[in-house]
């Protein structure tokens, strides 16, 4: 009988643990599902709350883009040798023209071989602007943001502050319309 009293004494108070640990879990999400959004922020780029930095860079189109053109932005960095980037392209793709409808510019940068980048960039131009940087981990845009690897997909505030960053473009909120 001592056994017996022994184990339920030792039940209930194991419940009781679990009843307190679900609580704490349950506040949590409650606190973090009142918070903004903010991204995931991946660690891949620059961190979330960042200005962006200053840079110059050329365009496919022959133009000049700065840290000026990108504010309400949404920019995406990609690689010829990542698997993952032709992944989240088509995605880009969409979620590039809802930016573009809503009157947010969208920029991309893609790195690699020069031929091979352009290939890739191809459909990016009818989205937006495109910079192409052949020379990886070497590149103005990869040095500005930190770049530390592929693909990574950021949205810039009008005051020019990177306020989300994700792997998966879809998880990036969807901006206001800009005006």
């Amino acid at each position: 009988m001592p056994f017996l009293i022994a184990a339920v004494v030792i039940l209930a108070v194991l419940c009781l643990l679990n009843l307190l640990l679900t609580f704490g879990v349950i506040r949590k999400l409650r606190v973090q599902r009142a918070e903004p959004y903010a991204g995931d922020d991946p660690g891949l780029m620059l961190p979330n709350g960042s200005a962006v930095p200053a840079f110059a860079a050329d365009t496919l189109d022959g133009g000049r883009i700065s840290q000026e053109n990108l504010r309400n932005a949404l920019i995406g960095f990609v690689s010829t040798t990542c698997s993952a980037c032709k992944e989240q392209l088509p995605h880009f793709l969409d979620v590039a023209g809802q930016h573009r409808a809503l009157g947010r510019p969208v920029v991309t940068f893609v790195h690699g071989d020069a031929e091979e980048a352009r290939a890739l960039a191809e459909p990016l131009r009818a989205v937006g602007q495109v910079v192409v940087e052949d020379a990886p981990h070497e590149g103005p845009t990869e040095r500005a943001f930190r770049i530390e690897g592929y693909p990574v997909f950021g949205i810039v505030d009008a005051t020019g502050t990177l306020v989300a960053s994700n792997i998966k473009v879809r998880k990036l909120p969807v901006p206001a319309p800009v005006g």
